[in-house]
């Protein structure tokens, strides 16, 4: 709220919080007379939101706008490892700082079983192979593929690693086992994280042993193929709000190893899912809930795919897309604490309140999921709020003239 009524431009602010990680916390800062890390950031943040088509797109706009940015400096600046290095650096901390400013908007502030205990979301993304990329051995273009991780507290986004491009294919599962651990370095707490993941992950053995290790907890749906025996039954409360939907919370034997096993039923749409975990200590109906919210990850993905058209790589080798990936995940983070800002000072996304309002109220009672209702501000950063961030960034407007549109444009759809 007090960058917003200080006299200075929305694009200024909205970068502000990236500038200063670079210039407080990043070792691997250092000036150059061609690009200074500074204009990198910025550079890049508004490749991020440019709609460009391709690199020399970007340049081009940049050039015709006054900018003394060439092609070779830039394609140089992406291939970089020390900047690569920095910018991964930035994304890293920008995760660990820009929480402490959502705390007030928390996902999951309603369950006080999760307070301080890391819950991500993690997947992988896969975006188009850039020009003059390596073919695999069948002579075939391989996309580019990246793992990201979504924090469930907060929204924010951090890139993990890189597991296919440049003519070799991998599985996502393989590449996140050698960067887990050392990710979890960063984000550990009194309670093991928890990560919420998709069938492709399942291994039974691997999550026992995680978890006997005092590494990290799962939660992932149960394969279709899998024949588990039904071993006991925990006693759970299903006069709890939050139970509701669950039918069975069991322990079942997988082939070497045992693991929790919750049956839900969905009340809005009889949908019935199992869902496996090594996590002991929550409740059965937020174990379904957490995996529900991982469905948030694939909307980062829309968001980046449809609303800043991140939809190829911008250089061929694993320094550049990793770059890119890191920055993706900060401009998507700047946002989410742009919006946030904007929250503080007053200004909400009511057209979305209003609909979601709607949608509860016009659902049945026997519909109706009361831990849904719980789970606040996870909501998708929607195309007018992008547009007109855009907008500002490649205009110079002081925050006292960009106030009233940007209450316009979150109060109504167009």
């Amino acid at each position: 709220m007090e960058k917003i009524m200080r006299n200075v431009t929305v694009d200024d602010s909205f970068l502000e919080p990236a500038l200063r990680l670079l210039h407080d916390y990043c070792r691997n800062r250092r000036d150059t007379l061609e690009l200074s890390d500074d204009q990198f950031i910025r550079f890049s943040v508004l490749r991020v939101m440019g709609q460009c088509d391709s690199g020399r797109d970007f340049l081009q706009a940049q050039q015709d706008g006054g900018a003394a940015l060439a092609r070779s400096t830039w394609f140089d600046a992406l291939h970089s490892r020390r900047r690569a290095t920095m910018v991964a650096e930035i994304g890293s901390r920008s995760y660990e700082i820009f929480s402490r400013f959502l705390q007030g908007r928390d996902w999951l502030g309603a369950f006080p079983e999760l307070t301080g205990r890391a819950v991500w979301a993690i997947d992988g993304h896969q975006i188009a192979h850039a020009c003059h990329a390596t073919c695999d051995v069948k002579d075939e273009f391989v996309p580019v593929g990246q793992l990201y991780g979504l924090c469930l507290h907060s929204g924010l986004m951090r890139a993990l690693a890189p597991f296919q491009g440049d003519g070799i294919r991998r599985h996502e599962f393989p590449v996140f086992k050698e960067n887990w651990t050392r990710w979890l370095r960063q984000d550990r707490g009194e309670e093991m994280p928890i990560a919420v993941l998709d069938p492709a992950y399942i291994d039974v053995l691997y999550w026992s042993e995680q978890r006997r290790l005092g590494h990290a907890t799962m939660i992932m749906l149960e394969k279709t193929n899998m024949k588990p025996t039904v071993i006991s039954h925990n006693a759970y409360n299903p006069d709890d709000p939050v139970n509701r939907g669950v039918e069975a919370d069991q322990i079942a034997g997988y082939t070497h190893a045992y693991l929790r096993r919750i049956v839900y039923r969905d009340p809005a749409t009889g949908e019935r899912f199992i869902f496996l975990t090594t996590v002991k200590n929550l409740r059965p109906g937020l174990i379904a809930l957490l995996y529900l919210l991982r469905w948030k990850i694939e909307k980062a993905y829309d968001v980046y795919k449809n609303k800043l058209h991140q939809q190829k790589a911008w250089a061929n080798g694993p320094v550049a897309t990793q770059t890119q990936a890191h920055l993706i995940a900060l401009t998507h983070n700047l946002l989410t604490v742009l919006l946030c800002t904007l929250e503080a000072a007053g200004l909400r996304e009511e057209k979305i309140e209003r609909r979601e309002a709607k949608r509860t109220k016009e659902r049945p009672a026997a519909e109706r999921v009361p831990s849904h209702e719980m789970v606040r501000h996870a909501t998708q950063l929607t195309c007018q709020f992008i547009r007109l961030v855009r907008h500002y960034l490649q205009h110079k407007t002081l925050w006292q003239a960009a106030l009233p549109c940007f209450q316009r444009r979150l109060e109504v759809y167009l």
